[in-house]
């Protein structure tokens, strides 16, 4: 904590020492990239009041710059540099100034022939894309060198840090350079908009506000990688050069903002630690209120620069503990978000250290950042996968307890039939496929010599017999025919596909049958004997209600001619 404190709130690298010896020219040779910093001389303008033409014939006030090569951190007002380089033969050369660090605000390039004033170059990102030398990403402009030695001057002014990596380049350096920058960052914009489109599809199909957070975060990452490398002042917005000043420490605040929130949800912290679930809660408030506060420009851009590295590193201070202890109980979620933001803290620190100047503007430390963000996010979407399945298990188990409850509901808890709600609805649904040709049988059927055999042996002996009642009806029929209990000793049977009455009296027939052998009820042998009544559909109705009164009627009619029969009530009274 005390590392990145002082990384975030340290003044800038001193820029200058003690006065320079006679500066080194840069060669303009055949080679495609040659380093400016070995013949760059420097001088402080805090005021910013020098002029080109005061300092054209004063090579001598320009001093060695100290510390970090190509960087001399913030430094208030403007900083003047002085090169010389020198063309050898007799052709003049064209080439190309570069300095690849998009988030300067102003650069004006000079040219001296012999102490005189020969051209002037405006850069910068506070200019319209159609107003650069270049319409570049970066702060370049072609210079035809003539033989022999020219001077160059920059003025650079920023409310960013002076990050300066100048390099005098060939034309095809130069495009060289720009397509390998393009493509790196062109792959990291594309691995951030699938990102970006996974969590919003997820987020709208499985409404789980985590996966809007995961947007935000990889939005704001990808945008504050896109106007950092100056993409978004090229493609985006390059007539409107106010956000390319603004939009950067703008969009971390977002993925600050955002990423608080994923990770107090994804790593539960408050059922860890209140403090540390609170801290990350006023880290995510206070990136919020200063996206609001620096969107106008109400908030100066050195105050929101310090602001993001603090708070952001903030976040990753406070989760890494938090992701170490739920590491330690052995789950995986939480071992992704340790990796994603040890990667990420790298980055951060790679980032505030080159913004304070204490890093050489080389590739590791201008491009970590959005790699490791990038790899952090890529880490994070595995936190989203193992999320997606914890939501659809969580699914799965509420359509298992659904249905489970559904069956319940429908069956008989004695003997595991159906009951009266489940036989409706078996009967509902073979009723759809009753046809003359394939009719389907509704047996009611009630136990003769029951209640005796309850009475004498008591409840539990009747439960056990009425189960096993259930289970010998079930034994005669077919798989597709159902049988049901409606309570009591009363069942039904619904036997389907029959060709006539006749195979409908057959069933009966081997149903009073199967009562002809005793049963054994919990360890004792008892008899009971059946008489049923059976209807017809579609023959005698379609409607379930009636069918079953129809069955109903024969049943009781069957009772009062004998008992143990089976019959046919409707149109026909013929006992089977």
């Amino acid at each position: 904590m005390a590392a990145w404190l002082a990384l975030a709130t340290a003044p800038g690298t001193a820029a200058v020492a003690a006065p320079a010896d006679a500066a080194t020219p840069m060669v303009a040779d055949d080679r495609e990239a040659v380093p400016a910093w070995p013949a760059v001389r420097v001088l402080l303008d805090a005021g910013g009041e020098m002029t080109a033409e005061q300092l054209a014939a004063q090579p001598h006030r320009f001093d060695v710059p100290q510390g970090t090569a190509g960087n001399l951190g913030r430094q208030p007002g403007a900083v003047w540099l002085r090169l010389t380089v020198r063309v050898p033969g007799a052709e003049p050369v064209l080439r190309v100034l570069d300095i690849d660090y998009p988030a300067l605000n102003q650069v004006d390039l000079y040219t001296l022939r012999e102490g005189r004033l020969q051209s002037v170059a405006r850069m910068g990102n506070q200019l319209p894309l159609n107003e650069r030398p270049l319409r570049a990403r970066g702060h370049a402009a072609e210079l035809l060198l003539a033989p022999g030695d020219t001077e160059l001057l920059l003025r650079v002014q920023t409310k960013s840090s002076m990050v300066l990596p100048i390099t005098l380049r060939t034309p095809a350096g130069y495009t060289s350079h720009e397509s390998a920058s393009q493509l790196l960052l062109g792959a990291i914009f594309g691995l951030g908009l699938c990102m970006l489109v996974y969590s919003l599809m997820h987020w709208v199909s499985l409404r789980d506000s985590v996966f809007l957070d995961y947007a935000a975060l990889v939005g704001g990452n990808v945008l504050f990688t896109l106007t950092w490398f100056g993409l978004s002042g090229q493609y985006l917005w390059p007539d409107a050069p106010y956000w390319s000043l603004q939009a950067s420490p703008l969009a971390v605040l977002v993925a600050v903002a955002a990423g608080a929130r994923f990770m107090r949800a994804t790593l539960a912290t408050r059922e860890l630690g209140r403090i540390a679930d609170l801290a990350l809660q006023g880290i995510g408030v206070l990136a919020a209120l200063g996206f609001t506060l620096g969107l106008p420009g109400w908030l100066p851009y050195a105050f929101l620069q310090s602001l993001t590295i603090v708070l952001g590193l903030g976040v990753g201070v406070l989760v890494l503990p938090v992701a170490y202890l739920r590491v330690r109980r052995g789950e995986r979620a939480a071992v992704y978000i340790l990796c994603g933001w040890a990667i990420y803290l790298a980055g951060a620190l790679t980032t505030a250290a080159l913004l304070r100047g204490h890093l050489e503007p080389g590739f590791w430390a201008l491009y970590l950042y959005p790699i490791s963000t990038m790899v952090e996010m890529s880490a994070w979407m595995a936190v989203l996968g193992l999320r997606v399945q914890v939501i659809h298990r969580s699914a799965d188990r509420a359509r298992v307890e659904t249905e489970t409850l559904r069956v319940l509901a429908q069956t008989d808890a004695l003997t595991g039939l159906p009951n009266r709600r489940g036989l409706h609805q078996h009967l509902v649904a073979a009723l759809t496929r009753a046809t003359p040709q394939q009719l389907l049988a509704v047996y009611l059927l009630d136990l003769d010599g029951f209640k005796p055999v309850n009475d004498r042996y008591g409840h539990d002996v009747g439960d056990a017999l009425l189960a096993a009642v259930g289970q010998r009806l079930q034994a005669q029929l077919r798989g597709g025919d159902v049988v049901a209990r409606l309570g009591g000793d009363e069942f039904v049977v619904l036997a389907t596909g029959l060709a006539d009455e006749a195979a409908a009296q057959r069933v009966g027939q081997k149903l009073l049958a199967a009562f002809e052998a005793p049963f054994d009820a919990a360890g004792q042998r008892c008899s009971v004997g059946l008489t049923g009544g059976y209807a017809l559909a579609p023959l005698d109705s379609s409607m379930a209600d009636e069918l079953l009164k129809r069955a109903d009627a024969a049943m009781y009619a069957g009772k009062q001619a004998g008992r143990q029969r089976v019959q046919r009530g409707g149109r026909s009274m013929a006992a089977a």
